[in-house]
């Protein structure tokens, strides 16, 4: 027995799709023919239809480039004519990821069996992004799905471009800490351990920063085998709880508030979501629509808990810019902003600029950062190696004085 998805005619005039099981589709197309019923498609449901479920696909993600370029293709293939099954069929051929090709060749299916491209899309729940369905229908509503296409195709390329300029930014200060935590793991685990005993010799006291260095050093050296496990068994334990929505929460809350830091990330989550509504009301989309779609594509569970409520209150009636300013999220410059806009009727193009506001604004934080973590990260190193030859010298220094008193 097997599953197939029908889409059918009724003698009485109505049109169903609906899943039925049976040995074959030659038996199932017997079937309505014996009920004159007109089949319009029959599809087999096949396995791959139930791996494309969104709690299959937790883990399993597009690659934000390569369904940027994916756009980009299906936007010049509509463009020049080619109808969407053909475009798709094109497509389907050059995809070398599984995951994406098994998805798209389900969209292509679907599409061939008369449902909308926004609604093919959107039956694969969190494998593409989430403003991507409605933004797709707002085309298909409009005739304009390639403009759509390209003006998603905009988003995205400034979405990467802001990653990668962050990126880029932390990439220096990053390689500083590992060098820096992997020098004082060698002194400590490895050179240090092996001028113990040579102390010992000495016979002279040693200073008290020599005692508190070997110490350590003799502590880590005894029980690594015990320390690594149980930091790893601490580290998956925080990757675990952070996963759940009570966890995520609750790092997204301390991420705002950390210092400098929680600069950019409330920012980062601003910004991000001025440019989702812009480019969701631009594509025409109902603004509490845009509003409920764009507080769950911003990753930031305060920012979306937040605008949820936003959303329910801009639905009550109340204006756009009232409800942002009592979340307390958005800063005094964007709520004036997004108050002009509704009050000209140019609200898309102010969270455009309030988007590219501070994005640049980022940026400039981001150099100030490198710029004072790199001083701060080398003096920590001096400092650092500086205590370690320190612990070896002294004992030698006291001893020889020792000796020549």
């Amino acid at each position: 027995m097997a599953e197939f998805v029908c889409k059918v005619g009724t003698p009485g005039g109505q049109i169903l799709e609906e899943t039925i099981t049976a040995q074959s589709e030659d038996q199932l197309r017997a079937d309505f023919d014996a009920k004159d019923y007109l089949v319009f498609s029959i599809r087999k449901k096949v396995m791959g239809a139930s791996l494309l479920k969104p709690s299959t696909f937790k883990r399993k993600k597009i690659a934000a480039k390569e369904f940027l370029v994916f756009n980009q293709e299906l936007a010049s293939l509509i463009t020049a004519g080619l109808p969407i099954v053909s475009s798709l069929n094109i497509l389907l051929e050059r995809r070398k990821n599984p995951v994406f090709r098994t998805a798209l060749a389900d969209i292509r299916d679907q599409v061939k069996s008369g449902a909308a491209l926004s609604d093919a899309f959107a039956s694969h729940g969190d494998l593409f992004p989430r403003l991507y369905a409605p933004a797709l229908s707002s085309g298909e509503r409009s005739g304009e799905v390639a403009s759509v296409l390209k003006r998603y195709v905009e988003y995205t390329k400034t979405m990467l471009i802001m990653r990668q300029k962050i990126t880029a930014a932390l990439t220096y200060p990053i390689i500083l800490i590992c060098v820096s935590v992997g020098l004082v793991l060698f002194l400590v685990t490895y050179v240090l351990p092996a001028f113990e005993g040579f102390f010992d010799q000495l016979g002279a006291d040693m200073p008290l920063l020599t005692k508190i260095v070997i110490g350590i050093t003799g502590f880590v050296s005894r029980y690594i085998l015990l320390i690594v496990p149980a930091v790893a068994a601490i580290v998956i334990a925080i990757v675990s709880w952070k996963r759940t929505e009570a966890g995520a929460e609750w790092f997204d809350g301390f991420k705002m508030k950390m210092p400098l830091y929680g600069s950019i990330a409330n920012k980062w989550a601003v910004s991000s979501f001025c440019r989702t509504l812009g480019t969701l009301v631009k594509g025409g989309i109902p603004l509490v629509s845009a509003l409920e779609i764009s507080a769950k594509a911003i990753a930031n569970r305060v920012f979306s808990t937040a605008l949820i409520g936003v959303a329910n209150q801009v639905r009550e009636g109340q204006p756009l810019w009232l409800s942002l300013e009592r979340t307390g999220i958005m800063s005094d410059m964007a709520v004036e902003m997004i108050k002009v806009g509704e009050s000209t009727g140019s609200l898309e193009e102010m969270l455009t600029n309030i988007s590219a506001f501070y994005d640049d604004e980022i940026e400039a934080d981001l150099a100030r950062i490198v710029s004072l973590m790199e001083p701060v990260l080398l003096i920590f190193m001096g400092v650092t190696v500086a205590t370690i030859i320190m612990a070896f010298y002294l004992p030698l220094l006291t001893s020889f004085a020792t000796t020549n008193g």
